[in-house]
């Protein structure tokens, strides 16, 4: 590398000294001046050589003359321009800006060249975000199969009109990245630019799913009819509507999709009901091909309606202000003879539920209740007639259900039912007669292979439950299972009859008493022993845990192989797990193959699982909360064992999930939508 010792070469008017004899100090003057002739002759040969060396490409010796200039005379621009060039030719950009950037702290704005470094920096920063399309010359397979794949990670949730990263690219990329499969995408309640409505127009030809929140203006008629977006390829859209705005433009939107849509679902913003309501009728006629449609807070009158909508098998209506007498019920459902799922909330009797079986004969999911239970494996098919799935609500809501009617239709579907869900907290209204007939006695109920309940449920209730558990012969599944006064459920789960029970769901509290019928159910399974098929526990945490409950019986179970954790507090609780039952939970349960921890409310930190790094035979995780704290190269480290992880997050870094992926684990991501007031849920699933 060029070195010189500059010190040689200050000012003219820096060099005279204090000797007495004036001619010296000219002369000083003098040859510092011709000093400095030969500096600016000596710049401008480096200058000249570096620009040769650069066409000859050998831009090592070039940067050596560069940075040599900005030493020979740092407040000249010359050696940081020259500098910058060529690593901006290595496409070195950061640091060419670098190079730029000391150059004008450095440089007089009157400088002849100061302009110069102006737009060399403006170019370099240009070409630093320039992206680069090499998509659209792969072939599309191996773009859409694995290329795609590597860059989503997971990620299935685009909101339109916010920083996507590689949707931002150009439009090729966003074509391309809108093929994948199960993409889904948001149209927020902020307006969209003009780039936005560019944006959508890129990727309309190929979306399938789409939500557009719309409480402010008419962005669906916006995109749909002012724009002339066509959505060819719409299958399913969600919309969360104004409460006050008319419904007209919205009829128009749906009609210009009504070619492709099949799923439909219309809520409004909150809870709030509307000042004037969609109808439903309306809605069915401007969308002709729906064979799903969810309706919050609409107008269910279809009195005036004389045709049938055969294509409909799933219908979801929660309206609060509804009234509902035997008359509208059947000119409600008269018109769906072809219904698989019907979910209806509120309905406010029991003496109703005939009068749906009438008129829904195809009928194999019912829910008439706003919290729908969790049931699994229970998928709508054309080859199976009967009901398998039934949710009914108790005193809630308005509802009045009684327990006499209750029993006679789940008695009615004994032959069918695979899967019944309770919510309520409180028990069935009277008349409560029945469970002690002969013929009560007598059913059983032979496919039922899961019921659920509130944890919450009161003890007049149990007496129901329990009749039901009794005659469950294949009984695989209960939740929730909590509290004094479900003793006599607990001690039913203990009967040989049960011995085939696979999932529990259980609720832990911090009180330190009254936790006997949990210990006693979980001690009849450690005495089992490796007869035991329970494979699956789930526990709910309400609070903090303590290390005197009977949580500390788990690590002991020996055929447990999923764990599930599950809070809706904050990260005190996960950390009261951590101290009182992870360490020995690690070197217990020497089946456990899937640890689950779920935090429905707050963020979670990686630190919480740290001590089940040395379980032996773990083999997944999964992590399901809004937003994850915590080192992820220390838990990459740690975890090493293990064969995936499966991470459910809202807020998250994209370096984060980039760390993990280079994890010896599997990754497999999903983004998930945040709980918010306004609902995104795709409940006719």
């Amino acid at each position: 590398m060029f070195e010189t010792d500059i010190d040689i070469l200050c000012r003219p008017q820096c060099a005279v000294t204090t000797n007495a004899n004036s001619s010296i100090d000219e002369e000083i003057k003098i040859q510092t001046s011709l000093a400095r002739d030969y500096q600016e002759k000596l710049l401008l040969a480096l200058n000249a050589r570096a620009s040769l060396l650069v066409h000859a490409e050998r831009l090592d010796l070039a940067l050596n003359d560069a940075i040599a200039m900005t030493i020979l005379d740092p407040s000249s621009a010359l050696g940081y321009l020259s500098a910058g060039s060529i690593h901006s030719l290595r496409q070195q950009y950061a640091s060419a800006i670098k190079f730029y950037d000391d150059g004008l702290a450095r440089s007089s704005r009157s400088h002849p060249h100061y302009e110069r470094l102006l737009n060399a920096r403006s170019a370099a920063y240009d070409s630093s975000n320039t992206r680069i399309d090499f998509i659209s010359k792969l072939p599309l397979d191996i773009v859409i199969h694995n290329i795609i794949p590597r860059i989503l990670q997971g990620r299935t949730l685009w909101e339109v009109g916010k920083p996507c990263h590689y949707f931002d690219v150009c439009r090729t990329w966003r074509q391309r990245m809108a093929l994948a499969n199960g993409l889904h995408y948001v149209i927020g309640n902020e307006e969209l630019s003009d780039d936005g409505y560019k944006r959508i127009g890129d990727l309309a030809p190929f979306m399938r799913t789409l939500t557009v929140v719309q409480p402010k203006s008419d962005i669906l008629y916006k995109v749909t009819r002012e724009h002339h977006i066509r959505l060819n390829m719409l299958t399913k859209l969600s919309i969360v509507e104004s409460t006050g705005r008319e419904h007209s433009a919205l009829l128009a939107s749906l009609r210009t999709l009504s070619n492709t849509l099949t799923d439909l679902e219309i809520e409004y913003g909150g809870y709030e009901a509307p000042t004037k309501s969609y109808r439903l009728c309306d809605v069915l006629e401007a969308c002709p091909n729906l064979v799903s449609i969810r309706m919050k807070h609409g107008d269910v009158d279809m009195s005036s309606v004389n045709k049938t909508y055969p294509k409909i098998v799933k219908l979801d209506l929660w309206n609060k202000v509804m009234v509902a007498n035997k008359d509208n019920i059947s000119t409600l459902l008269r018109p769906f003879p072809q219904l698989r799922l019907l979910r209806m909330c509120p309905i406010p009797r029991s003496d109703f539920l005939p009068m749906i079986d009438q008129h829904c004969p195809l009928l194999q999911q019912l829910i008439l209740t706003f919290q729908s239970p969790p049931f699994f494996d229970i998928l709508d098919t054309e080859e199976r007639t009967g009901l398998r799935g039934l949710s009914v609500p108790t005193i809630y809501y308005g509802e009045s259900f009684t327990e006499d009617d209750t029993v006679r239709y789940v008695m009615k579907h004994s032959e069918t039912l695979e899967a019944f869900g309770v919510m309520g907290r409180y028990g069935f209204r009277s008349p409560n007669n029945l469970l002690e007939d002969v013929d009560c006695q007598q059913v059983t109920f032979k496919q039922l292979r899961q019921i659920h309940f509130l944890k919450d449920a009161d003890e007049s209730l149990t007496p129901f439950v329990l009749w039901m558990i009794q005659h469950a012969p294949h009984l695989e599944s209960v939740e929730t299972v909590f509290g004094p006064q479900q003793a006599s459920i607990m001690q039913e789960l203990t009967q040989p009859q049960h011995a085939n029970l696979k999932r529990l769901r259980m609720q832990a509290n911090y009180y330190p008493s009254g936790y006997e019928g949990e210990e006693r159910l979980i001690k009849h399974y450690l005495e089992l022993g490796q007869q035991s098929n329970l494979t699956e526990l789930k526990i709910h945490i309400s609070h903090r845990v303590l290390k005197e409950t009977w949580l500390i019986l788990i690590p002991r179970l020996t055929q447990l192989r999923t764990l599930e954790f599950s809070t809706l507090s904050d990260h005190r609780t996960l950390e009261s797990l951590q101290q009182s039952l992870m360490k020995d939970l690690a070197d217990g349960c020497p089946s456990l193959e899937q640890l689950t921890m779920i935090s429905g409310r707050y963020p979670m930190d990686f630190g919480v699982l740290y001590p089940m790094d040395r379980h032996t035979n773990l083999k997944r995780i999964v992590i399901n909360c809004p937003e994850i704290h915590g080192d992820v190269s220390s838990f990459s480290q740690r975890f090493t064992k293990i064969e995936s992880l499966h991470l459910s997050v809202c807020k998250y870094s994209l370096a984060d999930i980039d760390s993990l992926e280079k994890g010896s684990f599997n990754l497999v991501f999903t983004d998930k939508l945040p709980e918010t007031p306004i609902s995104f849920r795709t409940s006719l699933t």
